[in-house]
């Protein structure tokens, strides 16, 4: 995901604009659905990419969240990123940090990475070290928290406070990045364990690289 894409997403004014919304319990419920909905084709594309360089900019062009700056010139791409136009919200649904796109990576990719250490829990002792399993989770948590939080704050236009949280979700990242280290020690022979470690290493870096990009903007 390009520095622009994230920056075209912050929806300046969006908030003021919006009014007062007369949307019944359900229909906000159907939104919510909707908003699950996105966040799981976040996985599924980032998924289908991730062996590819550029999987961030590829995932965001899939989602089409750079549609508008997009100009297809060949109709292969065109038939290449079909799914572009396909969105899980009504095109009259109203505007919700749900449908930020660092709301939904950030989501998404933390989603995956808790559905996987759940797994992997189970299929392992997971009664080996209880405060470093639980120490783990905490820094998933709280990684996640900062970013939602951040997203929160550059909808309410209050940039600086943004990087503030995004910077505490990079110090909780990283704590979970030295932890997964720490894995090794724990799971001596445990054959597989290294294949999850990148695979939750490359899920993190990409992270961190969208939060970095997100505060580059921030202080422009």
């Amino acid at each position: 995901m390009s520095q622009y894409d994230f920056d075209s997403f912050h929806f300046d004014g969006e908030w003021d604009d919006a009014g007062e919304i007369a949307w019944s319990e359900a229909e906000w419920q159907r939104y919510l659905g909707d908003a699950e909905k996105e966040v799981a084709r976040f996985i599924s594309v980032y998924n289908s990419v991730l062996e590819r360089p550029d999987r961030l900019d590829e995932t965001a062009h899939i989602m089409g969240w750079d549609r508008a700056e997009w100009a297809l010139g060949e109709e292969e791409e065109a038939n290449e990123t079909s799914d572009a136009d396909w969105e899980a919200f009504d095109s009259d649904a109203p505007y919700t940090i749900h449908r930020h796109p660092v709301y939904i990576a950030s989501t998404a990719i933390y989603l995956h990475i808790r559905k996987n250490w759940g797994q992997f829990l189970s299929s392992v002792e997971s009664k080996k070290e209880p405060s470093f399993l639980w120490q783990f989770s905490s820094s998933l948590r709280d990684g996640e928290m900062h970013a939602i939080l951040g997203v929160q704050c550059l909808d309410l236009g209050d940039n600086q406070l943004a990087v503030c949280h995004f910077k505490k979700a990079h110090t909780a990242l990283n704590e979970t990045l030295q932890m997964i280290n720490r894995l090794s020690e724990i799971y001596l022979e445990l054959a597989s364990l290294p294949k999850y470690q990148d695979d939750l290493r490359k899920r993190l870096l990409d992270l961190r690289e969208i939060w970095l990009r997100v505060i580059q903007e921030c202080r422009r």
